[in-house]
């Protein structure tokens, strides 16, 4: 199952559209209650989340959802996402993705995922670093979540444990219980509008907020995560200057997977 959450963009659906029409007979948008008759309209598969806010909360409400419908591993994709792939296996170039490559991505998450209990995606940026490398351990994953959440839940590790940096605290959470993860990196995601685009987490983050969150996360993660002031040209709506977490992810994978810590 792809689970899509989204708030607000009902006319700009690009993950949707980018995922080609196999994934989208497996995928549905998770919405609020307001937006369910406009997907529909649009011939898209909903969700109803009713009045839940906060993509951490939405996030949980996406683990109960499977939980409760026996999905034993499920994909969880951002709203606004374009992908790529390497071109060959002789360099690090990529090129754009048709519609009938995406099966080969999605299919190859759930098979990682017979044997991980979080799977990722590498962004576009800085991917030709990865190069020769096709899959790597120990990474962030954000965006592109492959999920088990049957085993998830063993471990009490909840997305609304925290207000924002869910998947952060997801994935620390994991290594901190000893599960690494797998991350495809002859594939990436891309957003295409960045990421203070109108709509998903822009309704609500504030900089008080982010300064908090931030803070949270060092808290639970004090050996690998350092809260920092950042300043971008192309920042979040009001927030030009935020504070941020840097992090330490192969220290943290390190400590929590000895036996799995090579690439």
């Amino acid at each position: 199952m792809i689970y899509i959450p989204t708030r607000g963009r009902v006319e700009t659906q690009t993950t949707w559209k980018s995922i080609g029409g196999w994934a989208r007979e497996k995928a549905c948008l998770v919405c609020p209650d307001n937006e369910v008759k406009w997907h529909l309209n649009y011939g898209r598969n909903v969700l109803n989340r009713g009045d839940i806010t906060g993509i951490n909360n939405v996030r949980e409400f996406i683990m109960d959802h499977a939980l409760e419908h026996g999905h034993q591993k499920i994909i969880m994709l951002d709203d606004d996402l374009i992908f790529g792939k390497r071109i060959s296996g002789h360099g690090p170039n990529l090129r754009k993705t048709t519609e009938d490559d995406m099966p080969e991505l999605f299919k190859r998450m759930y098979r990682l995922l017979n044997e991980y209990k979080h799977v990722g995606l590498s962004p576009r940026q800085m991917n030709d670093k990865h190069y020769p490398h096709v899959l790597k351990h120990g990474m962030r994953i954000n965006a592109v979540h492959g999920l088990r959440p049957f085993d998830i839940a063993k471990y009490d590790i909840k997305y609304n444990d925290v207000e924002l940096m869910e998947d952060y605290y997801m994935t620390l959470s994991l290594f901190a219980k000893g599960q690494p993860n797998a991350v495809i990196v002859d594939w990436t995601w891309d957003q295409r509008g960045g990421s203070g685009q109108k709509g998903g987490c822009s309704n609500y983050r504030t900089p008080e907020l982010q300064e908090k969150a931030s803070n949270k996360l060092a808290e639970l993660f004090p050996d690998f995560v350092k809260v920092v002031e950042k300043e971008t040209k192309t920042g979040w709506e009001g927030m030009k200057k935020r504070y941020d977490v840097r992090v330490q992810w192969q220290r943290a994978f390190k400590a929590g997977c000895p036996e799995r810590s090579t690439n």
